[in-house]
């Protein structure tokens, strides 16, 4: 078994390190992983985006809520935080939030208000 051995063992000594097709190759197949990433990438990067839109929105509605329902006041028509135009309208039985997300997406948050008896 040892005899068989013996030529690779000889070609290993006679190797000096990566030829140009082997750094080629490495390149290559680096290029194409990274090329399929970078879309994930810059889709979580709007998701994350679109998440912090909503968040904020989602605030803005209860406080608003809390100051129309507990403290009667009128909230404002709109508001502008972080390059992103929050538009709020009142119903006679809900209160909206409207805004465009990064995606240029509209989206529309409502909560009811207390019934009046």
């Amino acid at each position: 078994m040892l005899f068989r051995l013996a030529p690779v063992v000889s070609i290993l000594r006679n190797c000096k390190g990566y030829t140009l097709l082997d750094a080629l190759t490495a390149l290559s197949i680096l290029s194409v992983l990274s090329a399929s990433v970078l879309p994930l990438y810059t889709n979580i990067y709007e998701e994350r985006s679109t998440i912090r839109e909503r968040k904020e929105a989602t605030i803005l509605l209860g406080q608003f809520w809390n100051e129309l329902v507990l403290e009667e006041m009128a909230p404002p028509k709109e508001r502008t935080t972080d390059d992103v135009t929050y538009t709020i309208k009142e119903s006679s039985n809900q209160l909206c939030v409207f805004f465009q997300g990064t995606p240029k997406r509209n989206t529309v948050i409502c909560r009811s208000l207390p019934h009046e008896e």
